[in-house]
């Protein structure tokens, strides 16, 4: 049974009031209703579990693993079922005829991905931008390198989930054909790299995928696209292209990667990463300044300092095979804040606003300082290397379940359609199976404890 016939038949096991995570960790029971629960932070224990059934409900069950102690839930105030029910272009492409013209736009990719699988050259990129693109030449764009147990896709539908109708302007590139084949099975459209130049020295422990979405920003700035980037472990609450329409005035700007709750600054206006091995490393042997920026999440405008800029970038980077792509890009950013008289305007560009972006772990810690978070617009899995990790506080939130639901919806109605995806079934049988068989991720966490996830399909 191929992939996308297995997605079709699960059971949708939530529709309405069925909403409710509970979940056993420290001191007790957590629940999530739309969003609501206790005072203090939330926790688990050592070892905990989650089920995901069919693709919209977490039901958590704990196997007794782990030390209990103290502490509660805390108050999510605009998490879970209510970040659904926003107002707006994110919350109209959620259901009826919103959906089915993400839908039709989203089968439009597919059926280009089946003719045109592997990028090959400039002119590829250029026919396949002009498909994906919105009427103002913005679009969003990931790199991914699909992993041997497929966790990687239950973020990428948790993504295109949450992205609502920009699902439909985004383009996802592939690093290989495994990858995209799983993606289009699960109705993401992907496109396999063909064109990028081939990785060199220590870049490669890092993926294939990082270089690569440097040199296809650098290619598409040259096409006069407005970009918006994203790693697949973001969770987007609104639409992202309306904040991009809304500060166009900046060339660039990008996720902060300072550990606060704000976007904290030292004496003199110092900013630091409040992390000392990264300061260490930031600071290029004390020849930069650095403005301690994610590279997971950032905005850039069709600009001539821009161009130059992911120019620079990409070069630099080339040119040092060995060196972290997001040191390098402190480094670089800082260099072309400088303007070259007539020659090559300076780059305007800032840290985004932390009340409209954040990493996880720092907006949990504002709803429990009880600071603003109703407009948070995109919310990062930083800081959080382990998958377990990842996964325990995307579903804390309420964030894993609302995109899973949202990407149940997505491929059915592109089912409907008649489109089904043209990946080759290699692989993701694991998760995509057609029994009632329930399939354990046991997924690492960052103190070398376990979150286990059992994906459950239903004939």
């Amino acid at each position: 049974m191929s992939s996308e016939s297995a997605l079709a038949s699960e059971t949708q096991v939530l529709e309405s009031g069925g909403d409710e995570i509970t979940a056993k960790g420290r001191g007790g029971a957590k629940k999530l209703n739309g969003g609501k629960a206790g005072g203090g932070r939330a926790s688990r224990a050592a070892n905990s579990s989650s089920e995901i059934l069919g693709d919209g409900e977490l039901a958590p069950f704990a196997k007794g693993h782990g030390k209990k102690g103290g502490g509660g839930g805390f108050k999510l105030s605009n998490g879970g079922g209510k970040l659904a029910g926003r107002s707006g272009l994110h919350a109209k492409n959620a259901t009826g005829p919103g959906l089915m013209k993400t839908a039709t736009r989203v089968a439009a990719l597919l059926r280009l991905s089946a003719k045109m699988p592997v990028i090959r050259n400039s002119d590829d990129i250029a026919t396949l931008a002009a498909a994906v693109a919105n009427s103002d030449r913005e679009l969003l764009f990931t790199t991914v390198t699909m992993d041997k147990s497929l966790i990687q896709l239950v973020f990428l539908r948790q993504w295109i989930g949450n992205l609502r109708g920009a699902a439909a302007h985004t383009f996802m590139l592939g690093s290989d054909k495994r990858t995209c084949d799983i993606a289009r099975n699960a109705s993401v459209p992907c496109f396999i790299d063909g064109a990028a130049p081939a990785l060199r020295g220590k870049q490669n422990e890092f993926g294939h995928q990082v270089l690569l979405k440097w040199w296809y920003a650098k290619e598409l700035l040259a096409l006069n696209y407005h970009l918006v980037f994203s790693d697949p472990d973001i969770a987007w609450l609104s639409d992202p292209f309306s904040f991009g329409s809304r500060t166009r005035s900046f060339d660039l700007q990008g996720l902060s990667d300072i550990r606060s709750t704000n976007l904290t600054t030292q004496k003199d206006h110092e900013i630091i990463c409040i992390r000392p091995w990264m300061e260490k490393m930031y600071e290029h042997g004390r020849r930069s300044i650095y403005p301690c920026q994610s590279t997971g999440l950032w905005y850039m405008r069709d600009r001539p300092q821009s161009r130059a800029m992911m120019e620079g970038l990409y070069g630099y980077l080339y040119r040092h095979p060995n060196e972290w792509e997001q040191k390098a890009f402190q480094l670089i950013v800082m260099r072309y804040l400088v303007g070259l008289g007539d020659d090559l305007p300076p780059v305007r560009y800032r840290l985004l606003p932390t009340s409209h972006f954040i990493n996880i772990e720092f907006y949990e810690e504002r709803i429990k300082k009880r600071m603003e978070t109703q407009n948070t617009i995109a919310v990062h899995c930083g800081y959080l290397k382990g998958m377990g990790d990842k996964f325990e506080h995307l579903e804390m939130n309420g964030f894993l379940k609302r995109g899973l639901a949202h990407h149940r919806r997505l491929y059915q109605s592109v089912v409907a359609l008649g489109e089904s995806g043209h990946g080759e079934t290699i692989g993701d049988k694991r998760l995509y199976g057609h029994d009632e068989t329930t399939v354990g991720l046991s997924l690492r966490r960052k103190n070398h404890s376990a979150y286990q996830v059992a994906v459950r399909r239903r004939a």
